[in-house]
């Protein structure tokens, strides 16, 4: 064999070998990274921000499956360090809330970041001494009255589960706070529920607090709270005002109420439930069924019992120039169908048009819902 020629195939095998040695060295040398500076974010539960700050040689990319309660600055990114800004709003579920934050790059790796949020009511020991009681209605059980200085002064006892956010008021939804009126909607007026709870911790110790869910539309017919058949009275009036308060309540007033109500119940003992309604029912002999099968309906799905949970029903205002007045015969009825319902009053509380109590005629309504009460819980 040619000396020359075997020379040229030794070197070409030698070549070959010192770049395969290369080749699997770079191999080897190359390091694929994706990393997180933390694995674990815990936000407050009034809401706000926390940063984790994602590394990679590569391009990468973030899942975020709790959108929208959890707001990512940025979701995806390339080769380098990238800071990344978590926001969360205020959590009013009533419960802890996570999520599972997962990170891919490109080159396969994948990390994981949990992150929870703590819910406002985790704090709240439930109180045998709270008393909880539900209010639901039309418009004047929503509060119709004017707000004057004196009905500003309220007793810190004296407490509201606030079911909506107000930013007027400086509120947020599934939040105690003191009953200062308005009770109700953003915007409502006095209700009485207002002087239910002042009437409630004036003439009890001071070692009970008093609290109040209130969940009213005005113009409803009293089957807009029926579970099963609501659908068919969320419309009754095309008005924006009544179905913008529909809406308010995520479309089912009961429904709404009771998942309120369940919070609450992590914090002391619904004791009462309070209804003012039938103005638009004027006439109708079934109503004292359809208020049965609401009643019961709370009972059920709050586990409460009938004898433990009164019903309390208001008559309608019957001054001068009323237009409903002739319903309260029938609201008086209500007993008879519910043995644990009581009727309040409205004699002379006075009023500013044909349905509506004025300011004064809330508050002795309001008064003659607490001494009902107070009667009641001292009968047991």
């Amino acid at each position: 064999m040619d000396i020359r020629f075997l020379s040229k195939i030794m070197l070409v095998t030698l070549l070959c070998g010192v770049t395969l040695m290369s080749c699997a060295g770079s191999i080897v040398d190359t390091k694929f990274l994706l990393d997180a500076s933390t694995k674990s974010v815990s936000l407050p539960a009034e809401g706000g921000t926390a940063y984790v700050t994602v590394t990679s040689n590569g391009s990468w990319s973030i899942d975020n499956s709790a959108n929208p309660w959890l707001q990512l600055a940025q979701t995806n990114g390339s080769s380098g360090s990238t800071k990344i800004q978590l926001t969360a709003g205020h959590n009013v579920t009533g419960s802890m809330r996570s999520a599972v934050l997962n990170i891919s790059s490109q080159n396969g790796q994948a990390i994981r970041i949990t992150v929870s949020q703590g819910s406002p009511l985790d704090h709240i020991a439930k109180d045998p001494n709270f008393y909880i009681f539900l209010a639901f209605g039309q418009s004047n059980m929503q509060g119709m009255g004017a707000i004057e200085s004196q009905d500003k002064i309220v007793n810190n006892r004296f407490k509201v589960f606030q079911t909506l956010n107000c930013s007027n008021l400086n509120r947020s939804k599934s939040t105690w706070y003191t009953a200062v009126p308005p009770t109700c909607q953003c915007n409502s007026g006095l209700s009485p529920v207002d002087y239910f709870g002042r009437t409630m911790v004036a003439n009890l110790p001071d070692s009970i607090t008093i609290g109040i869910i209130n969940v009213a539309v005005a113009g409803s017919d009293i089957r807009l709270f029926d579970k099963n058949i609501y659908m068919n009275y969320d419309s009754t009036s095309k008005d924006n005002w009544f179905t913008s308060l529909v809406a308010s309540y995520e479309g089912n007033p009961y429904q709404y109420l009771i998942k309120q109500a369940k919070l609450a119940q992590k914090n002391g003992v619904i004791k009462g439930i309070l209804l003012h309604q039938g103005e638009t029912n004027t006439g109708q002999e079934q109503w004292p069924t359809y208020v049965k099968k609401i009643y019961n309906d709370m009972l059920t799905d709050l586990s409460l019992d009938a004898n433990s949970v009164p019903l309390l029903a208001g008559e309608l205002f019957s001054g001068d120039g009323n237009c409903c007045s002739g319903m309260n015969s029938i609201i008086r009825k209500l007993p008879n169908t519910i043995p644990t319902a009581h009727i309040i009053s409205s004699a002379n509380c006075t009023g500013q048009d044909a349905a509506h109590f004025d300011s004064q005629g809330y508050r002795k309504l309001g008064e003659r819902y607490g001494v009902k009460m107070l009667e009641l819980l001292r009968s047991k």
